[in-house]
């Protein structure tokens, strides 16, 4: 059995394609997920969390695809599910780090491009899906 998650966040970088010394295509990437409330003061807060994501085998392909194309890029909003793990390890600095890494399942494109155009993905399956343009258009 393992974690699995399903976050919403904006890609904090263009991805990356990667081969195994086996030949094995692998697509990852960063993502942030933003909370915001109020704490009890009624200040509004904000906490970001960082996520490393990476996509394998057709949906690895799929990425890639929507990257070169312009689909996939640095601020594109995307919904991503997958199994959850953690991993800890020494920055630069020298001072411990923790790393929250999903291995994703699915990935959907959520929000418009910036540019204005394009078609949208369903990432598991390849096929075209809608895509939430507002946050509150998501079906959760």
């Amino acid at each position: 059995m393992y974690a699995k998650a399903t976050v919403l966040g904006n890609l904090g970088r263009d991805p990356e394609t990667r081969y195994t010394q086996g030949g094995r295509m692998n697509v990852s990437f960063s993502i942030a997920s933003t909370r915001r409330y109020n704490d009890a003061g009624g200040t509004q807060q904000e906490k970001t969390t960082w996520f490393r994501v990476t996509a394998w085998g057709k949906l690895a392909e799929t990425m890639d695809k929507l990257a070169q194309d312009g689909y996939l890029a640095k601020g594109r909003s995307v919904l991503v599910s997958g199994r959850i793990d953690s991993s800890e390890y020494t920055g630069q600095d020298g001072q411990q780090r923790f790393s929250l890494d999903i291995t994703a399942d699915d990935i959907v494109l959520a929000g418009g491009r910036t540019d204005g155009g394009g078609q949208n993905s369903g990432a598991r399956s390849g096929q075209p899906a809608p895509v939430a343009e507002d946050i509150d258009d998501l079906p959760f």
